[in-house]
């Protein structure tokens, strides 16, 4: 497909860039669900070092494998989807079973200008099928070095308890590139046992953790929205939303971390059903 299929949105990066987001027009978006829904129904997955848009497997999954390791590496593939050719889409779809012309069909309905767009349904079903080969390659090459490695996206992590695992990172550069994609090297961190270590948000040193200053971040938050409530003021709902949403998320990865964010969800929420009963007795009044 060209661009006169896609709406195009910009929003901004952490690092002050922005990223462009190609959205399907309604049409050819529904067409793709059900492209996507179809691959699905056939059984057909990503490898098993992929954790990102697979049902089951979470940034949890994804970090849980690297805990309490004396090493931890994390990389990171530039413009993931935009790197994904068409005839690496193909191939991997007629890998799965799937005939030359049903795999071309779906490829063109599926690809803006030759490469997976960010922002279709599609996308990251198609990426991970796409690099299968390269998780088996950089699974491989982590075994040379007694190594784990998993892949959350575009995010590439490698642990192990050898010291000197930073010396395969020439190797992973050349795999990587083998296979049509680049390094940011900007974005490439080589994480000891003595200093914190992270991936994909979460904190690996000695069991999976919320790190210190986003779990304050979130207390005080809920501690804000309860004064607001407690006297009286208004407060942002869809902030509240989000603050429950990210708790229920750190409770899937360390229910003990969390204890002190249900208390307080369970007082605000008691809180919000005494005033909406204020304001149906006022109504009624």
């Amino acid at each position: 497909m060209d661009s006169r299929s896609y709406r195009f949105h910009r929003i901004p990066k952490r690092d002050g860039t922005m990223r462009v987001i190609a959205e399907p027009v309604p049409e050819l978006k529904q067409k793709q669900q059900g492209i996507l829904r179809w691959l699905t129904a056939r059984g057909i997955r990503p490898s098993s070092y992929a954790h990102g848009f697979v049902t089951g497997r979470s940034t949890a999954t994804h970090a849980k494998l690297h805990v309490s390791r004396k090493v931890v590496i994390k990389l990171d593939l530039k413009d993931f989807f935009g790197s994904t050719k068409s005839g690496q889409v193909m191939t991997a779809l007629m890998k799965a079973g799937l005939t030359a012309e049903t795999a071309k069909d779906i490829t063109h309905t599926c690809t803006l200008n030759g490469y997976l767009a960010q922002g279709a349904p599609t996308s990251p079903f198609l990426a991970n099928i796409a690099v299968k080969g390269m998780d088996v390659r950089l699974a491989g090459l982590a075994k040379k070095y007694d190594a784990t490695y998993s892949r959350y996206a575009d995010d590439l992590c490698f642990s192990s308890d050898n010291p000197k695992l930073n010396e395969m990172l020439p190797a992973v550069d050349f795999v990587v590139k083998q296979c049509g994609y680049t390094l940011n090297d900007k974005k490439t961190r080589v994480m000891r046992r003595g200093r914190r270590q992270i991936v994909t948000g979460i904190v690996v040193n000695r069991k999976v953790n919320i790190p210190r200053r986003l779990k304050r971040n979130i207390r005080a938050g809920l501690h804000n929205v309860k004064m607001a409530l407690v006297n009286g003021q208004p407060f942002d709902e869809k902030q509240y939303e989000s603050l429950k949403g990210m708790a229920a998320y750190f409770q899937s990865v360390n229910n003990d971390a969390t204890r002190g964010f249900k208390q307080d969800i369970r007082e605000i929420d008691r809180l919000l059903e005494v005033r909406s009963a204020n304001k149906l007795t006022m109504i009624a009044a």
